[in-house]
């Protein structure tokens, strides 16, 4: 099956994603599943997603394997979660906005794939930067991410077809 699925679990900002028939402990927002209403939220969106890119830090991630477009990142890479900017939810080189920094001291973005979520068409205050990335050692949940293990997100990224869709439940 190329599609993943993701799964609540008694405990909200704990899922189970599942692709190939092999199951994945993943960490959701905080507040977990559910419907997204605004930025910040802490909810990650319920949903059908396609996959669009994959970002990565040359530097931490020395061989990845994937049918998807590869971008790296450097420390200029910035992220725009500033629903006032024209630049909402898109990856940008310089900060002059509120932004997520993409360049960081912890593992949490060495890799990560973007998600078509308020890609298209954008909605202000809507949510931006949701994300398929790595695991905050010292988190059991994101701000609405889904995340993995680096190794099983490697994993995975060398199995997902470019028409494969993340479906969130």
């Amino acid at each position: 099956m190329a599609n993943l699925e993701v799964f609540k679990t008694k405990k909200k900002n704990i899922g189970v994603l599942i692709h190939n028939k092999i199951q994945f402990k993943c960490y959701l927002g905080s507040k977990g599943i559910g419907k997204k209403t605004r930025e910040g939220d802490k909810i990650t969106p319920i949903g059908t997603f396609k996959f669009c890119e994959v970002f990565y830090r040359a530097d931490k991630v020395k061989y990845l394997k994937t049918c998807l477009p590869k971008i790296k990142i450097n420390k200029t890479s910035f992220w725009c979660v500033d629903p006032r900017s024209k630049f909402y939810n898109r990856l940008q080189r310089k900060k002059n906005y509120v932004c997520e920094e993409l360049y960081r001291d912890d593992d949490l973005y060495d890799i990560f794939v973007t998600l078509n979520y308020n890609s298209d068409n954008i909605k202000k205050f809507k949510g931006s930067a949701i994300f398929l990335h790595c695991k905050d050692i010292h988190k059991d949940y994101t701000d609405g991410c889904i995340a993995l293990e680096k190794k099983q997100l490697l994993k995975i990224l060398s199995s997902i077809k470019t028409y494969s869709k993340l479906i969130i439940f």
